[in-house]
């Protein structure tokens, strides 16, 4: 792989752990501390987590069992965690919709990376 496109990478693998930090922050923090960006925080909770998984399937595409597991694992372990504070409930439902958005940009990153491989494989050998 090129310099630059490592550096790229190394990037996109920055931002991604970046936002995986943010969201756990904003997840635990107290409610009014809470960044609010939209009116609907589904919104907010599924473009968050839809983002985070693309991120970390083309920055790991090789790990992509262990992405989509821990998609679901961070969704889950975050909404319970949100049980301990004093502030914060964890909902079934806010699960749902972090776990399946988390998923389904996993899933679209799965094939923007697979893409992107194609795609040096075919400069590389032509």
């Amino acid at each position: 792989m090129p310099r630059s496109d490592m550096q790229r990478l190394g990037l996109v693998r920055t931002a991604t752990w970046i936002l995986v930090v943010l969201i756990v922050a904003v997840t635990l923090v107290p409610l009014g501390l809470r960044p609010v960006v939209t009116a609907n925080p589904s919104v907010e909770r599924a473009a968050a987590y839809a983002l985070t998984g693309l991120l970390m399937m083309v920055s790991y595409p090789k790990h992509w069992r262990r992405i989509l597991i821990g998609s679901i694992l961070l969704a889950g372990g975050l909404e319970a965690a949100q049980t301990l504070t004093g502030t914060r409930h964890g909902r079934f439902d806010d699960f749902l919709v972090k776990a399946g958005a988390a998923l389904a940009g996993a899933v679209a990153g799965l094939a923007l990376a697979s893409l992107a491989s194609r795609r040096l494989n075919a400069r590389a050998g032509g």
